[in-house]
């Protein structure tokens, strides 16, 4: 994700959200590493309970993702009322489906590119 999307398209209109959560030993709030997210478009939050995950999982009938180390990818016209939609892709883990994620952004940032005159 930082280094294939979000270092490969640096003015892509992004938000990434990474909710970190408390599913292995060393997963305590104190221990979580955002090294390897370190883009200003990244939002890093805690969900210890991993609430937000359950739900998710729970709620999206075309979720693809496991129960951690997933990403779900949502595009510019997504709503987000009683359940967010619509869901463009998802996938786990996130490094082995990075082939998938970048397949399904891809013409996502290639549309959101700031014109050559402008800003974006």
């Amino acid at each position: 994700m930082q280094d294939n999307i979000l270092r490969a398209h640096p003015h892509a209109r992004l938000a990434v959200y990474a909710l970190w959560t408390d599913k292995l030993f060393f997963d305590s709030r104190s221990e979580w590493d955002t090294d390897g997210l370190v883009d200003h478009r990244v939002v890093h939050l805690w969900d210890g309970k991993d609430i937000a995950g359950d739900w998710l999982v729970a709620h999206l009938p075309d979720y693809q993702g496991g129960e951690w180390d997933a990403y779900l990818l949502f595009g510019p016209k997504a709503i987000w009322t009683a359940t967010p939609h619509p869901l463009l892709s998802s996938g786990s883990t996130v490094i082995g489906s990075s082939d998938q994620l970048q397949a399904s952004i891809l013409p996502l940032l290639t549309h959101n590119r700031p014109s050559a005159g402008g800003t974006s």
